[in-house]
């Protein structure tokens, strides 16, 4: 009897305890420093952290994007730049893009209610805007409307045209503006690392976004980019865009530990990129004040000299290369530059060069203005001998706004890259160390699609690989309308 009772004892406390456990489950069950849903600021920053870390870093500008514009050159361990890609490269930044993108959207679904925050709604956007942009400018057609729905059972999304997806890019960025609110009740704080809660510079980034995207198809919509173009620089009070760098799109790093600049960590290891001699020799050609920044002299002689883009291994000396500027390369707490005020006048200039309506502001005036915000920006002084230097002084054409906007893109690798497709200025040669020369005579087309799509989602991504040829020309994006091309 008294095990009986022991036994019985036992149990009622077993019971109890059980119910105690199942009362607790979830308290017990929920990791504190593992949270399952995190606040939209945090979000926003790790996404702006994240994208830029693995998108301007090595991988994600360096080896090809800045290579392929001509602005750096590989001089070890060549292959990107001889556009021999790797697979897992590839790969990377699909998924970076769509793991942001997804993160992105449940900050929109989030802040659309009844207690959201427009302005953190407006940010998301944004941001998700310009990673789609990057995005499909690498790869043209891809999952867009189906995109980042796994939640909704949509694991094999279909594939969006570029041109649909850039008409709702203009649409998605029209709408961002209009949430913005300067509302106390819905500020956002110094916790926000691109603007520190400045709701007008992010205004001003969403509006100069529009810019991008709208000049981007300028010659293959034309009538859609002016449309755009005309309602924000006819508007600057309800479309405000960057006109200052104080407005620049900077994302600054920091000195130690996990989240110091991608070029710098890059640099600690690796001596893997010297700059390109096309933009040496433009720079060398003008007396640009900006060549002692932008690069350091050569070792062997002291003077400025780039690497062919590309070039055959042991056709050139290490030391006769000169290596990335200081600020660009060897700062720690550096930055990434995301858009700059000088990419805004360089557009306005060639809208006002094609004859649309830009508020008064004539070609030459917003041609000039990059150019001085180009070199401000690296508190330069020199801007009245430069800009009557030949080639420089402006002469009405709209390849010089071209070149200059090449030129001021530099540690944005992947719009540069794109802006050379787009204009063919500066007019790139295809890389002498490449596998396919005597079959192409430019640089890449576009990324290859990746592997894991063309396992996992085959019937989607197939017939998109048609008329590619070499994984990265034949088929070009919908807004390359340049001719004579392969």
């Amino acid at each position: 009897m008294r095990n009986n009772s022991i036994i019985a004892a036992l149990m009622i406390g077993f019971v109890a305890l059980a119910i105690s456990c199942t009362k607790d489950f979830e308290q017990i069950n929920t990791d504190p420093n593992n949270p399952v849903e995190a606040p939209s600021i945090s979000i926003l920053a790790n996404v702006i952290r994240n994208y830029n870390q693995n998108n301007s870093n090595q991988w994600g500008d360096m080896n090809e994007p800045s290579s392929w514009a001509n602005h750096l050159g590989k001089i070890q361990y060549i292959d990107e730049a001889q556009y021999k890609f790797r697979d897992g490269v590839v790969n990377g930044r699909w998924s970076v893009a769509y793991n942001n993108i997804n993160d992105l959207d449940k900050v929109i679904e989030r802040e659309a209610g009844e207690d959201g925050n427009p302005n953190y709604r407006a940010m998301a956007m944004t941001l998700r805007a310009w990673i789609y942009q990057q995005t499909t400018d690498r790869f043209g057609d891809m999952p867009y409307t189906e995109a980042a729905r796994g939640d909704e059972g949509i694991t094999n999304p279909s594939y969006d045209s570029q041109e649909s997806i850039y008409i709702d890019l203009l649409a998605q960025l029209k709408a961002a503006n209009d949430l913005y609110t300067p509302v106390p009740a819905f500020s956002i704080g110094t916790n926000d690392v691109l603007f520190r809660g400045d709701m007008m510079k992010w205004k001003r980034f969403t509006n100069s976004m529009r810019l991008r995207v709208a000049t981007r198809i300028s010659d293959v919509a034309p009538n859609v980019a002016r449309q755009h173009i005309e309602e924000i620089l006819g508007s600057p009070a309800t479309y405000p865009v960057m006109t200052s760098n104080a407005d620049n799109a900077y994302l600054w790093w920091e000195p130690t530990g996990t989240y110091r600049e991608p070029w710098f960590t890059d640099q600690i290891n690796r001596d893997d990129h010297g700059m390109c001699n096309t933009l040496i020799d433009y720079l060398l050609d003008f007396n640009d004040p900006r060549l002692p920044v932008y690069a350091q002299p050569a070792a062997s002689d002291g003077e400025y000299r780039g690497v062919v883009s590309g070039a055959i291994d042991g056709t050139f000396e290490l030391a006769d290369i000169s290596r990335i500027g200081v600020i660009f390369r060897e700062v720690p707490d550096g930055f990434t530059p995301i858009m700059r005020a000088a990419e805004v006048h360089f557009k306005i200039a060639e809208a006002a060069y094609r004859g649309w309506n830009t508020g008064g502001i004539s070609a030459q005036q917003a041609y000039e203005a990059g150019v001085a915000a180009s070199l401000e920006e690296y508190g330069l002084d020199g801007f009245d001998d430069y800009i009557q230097q030949p080639g420089v002084a402006w002469e009405g054409n709209d390849e010089q706004i071209h070149l200059q906007k090449w030129i001021s893109l530099f540690k944005n690798g992947n719009e540069a890259w794109a802006e050379t497709r787009r204009t063919d200025v500066p007019l790139l040669d295809h890389a002498p160390g490449s596998p396919y020369v005597g079959q192409h005579n430019r640089p890449p087309f576009r990324y290859p699609y990746p592997v894991d799509e063309v396992n996992l989602n085959s019937a989607n991504v197939t017939p998109k690989l048609q008329g590619i040829v070499n994984h990265m020309w034949g088929r070009q994006l919908w807004w390359d309308t340049r001719t004579g091309v392969n």
